[in-house]
């Protein structure tokens, strides 16, 4: 029988609990953010989906904290994700207080935060991560190798306050500072994993919401076809002949919706795209079965995201 397992991504969109936070705003419903905990229809509704993928190993993006993913977990998904052995969740530099999280029905090892790490962008601004590049170590069952390094991530997003009919030069402007900060935190990942790990040997996979398209400018780091690591784009293997950014139509590789009102058409429009990916290293891909798939119907789902998987057979003398 064949040794398989899944690694997915998923962005899980405000997954707050129904506890107020009293050093948080992030989850006022009645605050600058807006937060409120989501219906059990639509918990079970992203639980379904990810039992559907049948994942070993989730990375997730926009948890309140340890506590709200542990709930999501243990009272939707399933009893195979753990909290003393496969459930992570590291506090962000998020205002909202959006964090990054894993699920793994495997073994965990290190988990590290890279939150306060500083780096200067393509422009020459200083920031840090808008949220963080969480990096957790996936080990064979018995705990004697690393089978594999997640680093899991939330770039910025492409959200303005600036509207781009009344106000086009401020709206262009404040774009471009969005593209810079996405293209400082590829180079940071990458500066990270050239640290740590040999990209031509050692597996890993950089996923997550890194809220652009595959063929974007600021994120050549890591989706570019030299990109520096090596990396390939898991669900590229999906047949997808029109090749443009965004589309009126659902895609096989688009993994977000959004619904936004044109004011220069006087109307509500549909756009999908690919902004969540799976990088995997060369060592990773090597042991590609050629599946992966994007769960991206029905549109109701609990997020306004979609999960994504690919599956990879066991590296020989690995014991999962």
């Amino acid at each position: 029988m064949a040794r398989i397992f899944r690694i997915a991504t998923y962005n899980v969109e405000n997954l707050y609990d129904r506890f107020d936070d009293p050093y948080s705003s992030g989850d006022d419903p009645w605050g600058r953010f807006g937060s409120s905990p989501k219906p059990r229809a639509r918990l079970y509704d992203m639980a379904y989906r990810i039992r559907q993928s049948r994942a070993d190993v989730i990375g997730l993006q926009e948890i309140e904290n340890f506590g709200a993913l542990v709930d999501f977990t243990q009272g939707s998904v399933g009893p195979e994700f753990k909290t003393t052995k496969g459930i992570v969740s590291q506090q962000s530099n998020d205002p909202r207080g959006i964090d990054l999280g894993l699920l793994s029905a495997l073994p965990l090892g290190r988990v590290i935060s890279h939150r306060f790490n500083e780096f200067k962008t393509p422009l020459g601004r200083k920031y840090r991560f808008g949220r963080d590049c969480l990096q957790v170590e996936v080990l064979s069952k018995d705990r004697a190798q690393v089978l594999l390094t997640a680093f899991v991530c939330h770039f910025k997003s492409k959200y303005t306050k600036y509207d781009p009919v009344d106000e086009p030069a401020k709206y262009a402007a404040d774009q471009a500072r969005s593209a810079d900060k996405r293209a400082g935190e590829a180079n940071e990942v990458v500066r990270i994993i050239r640290e740590q790990l040999n990209p031509a040997s050692d597996r890993f996979v950089v996923m997550g919401d890194l809220n652009d398209t595959p063929d974007s400018a600021a994120l050549a780091p890591l989706c570019g076809s030299l990109n520096p690591l090596g990396l390939f784009n898991a669900t590229s293997l999906l047949d997808q002949d029109d090749a443009a950014p965004g589309s009126e139509t659902r895609r096989p590789r688009d993994t977000h919706l959004w619904n936004r009102y044109d004011r220069a058409q006087g109307k509500r429009l549909k756009t999908w795209a690919q902004i969540d990916h799976m990088l995997c290293s060369p060592a990773l891909w090597a042991l590609s079965t050629g599946k992966t798939e994007v769960i991206n119907s029905p549109q109701t789902q609990g997020s306004d995201h979609y999960i994504s998987w690919a599956e990879f057979n066991v590296p020989d003398g690995v014991s999962v």
